[in-house]
């Protein structure tokens, strides 16, 4: 057995003294009302927006022209949103450097990098006179294989701009992800060795 409250009926005299009416059938009209209105906006502010229905096969283009739509008349880009895509673009290298590194292994392409290591001291010597880097490019290999690729490293790399972080506008980004964020901090810590092997000419 149970219990429940009611709302008490408020009643007004009619005009003329004559029978009451209650306010509460009053208060739910006027209720419904409100409701209507706000259904009738919402379905005039939907007829309002342009709707495109892409279709085609796959790899065919689709995200690529909605993206490019949303570039051209979405909203702006905030700074959030220009930090997250930093940190996807800095992990997507690091990606792809493991990869590359898996590789020339795999390939047995190594000694390959000690011959480019004696070219490329050659060309800044007729160039320059010093290689800027200071780091050949078995190096740089040697370094992402064992930070990157084989976690084998047991000393943090040292860097040669303690200051980069204070200076990097790029930083985290919460959307992006754990493991987006940990490779964009690896990024900056390998980023030397990565742009010399990067720029290692095709064997």
């Amino acid at each position: 057995m149970g219990c429940t409250t009611s709302t008490p009926s408020v009643t007004t005299p009619s005009a003329g003294g004559g029978p009451t009416q209650s306010l509460q059938p009053m208060a739910e009209a006027n209720g419904s009302a409100g409701i209507d209105r706000e259904l009738e906006r919402a379905k005039n502010e939907e007829e309002g927006k342009v709707k495109l229905l892409l279709l085609g096969a796959g790899e065919s283009g689709k995200s690529t022209i909605f993206k490019q739509m949303r570039i051209l008349y979405g909203t702006p880009r905030t700074e959030e949103d220009l930090r997250m895509h930093g940190v996807v673009v800095r992990a997507n290298v690091i990606v792809a450097v493991r990869k590359l590194c898996t590789h020339l292994r795999n390939l047995g392409l190594e000694p390959e990098l000690d011959k480019e290591a004696g070219e490329s001291a050659a060309a800044f010597e007729d160039a320059e006179g010093v290689d800027p880097s200071g780091m050949s490019p078995r190096a740089a290999y040697d370094e992402l294989i064992a930070y990157l690729v084989d976690n084998t490293a047991t000393e943090p790399i040292a860097r040669d701009n303690p200051d980069m972080d204070q200076k990097d506008w790029v930083g985290n980004s919460p959307r992006a992800g754990l493991q987006a964020n940990k490779d964009a901090e690896a990024f900056l810590r390998h980023v030397e060795a990565i742009r010399i092997l990067w720029q290692v000419s095709p064997f």
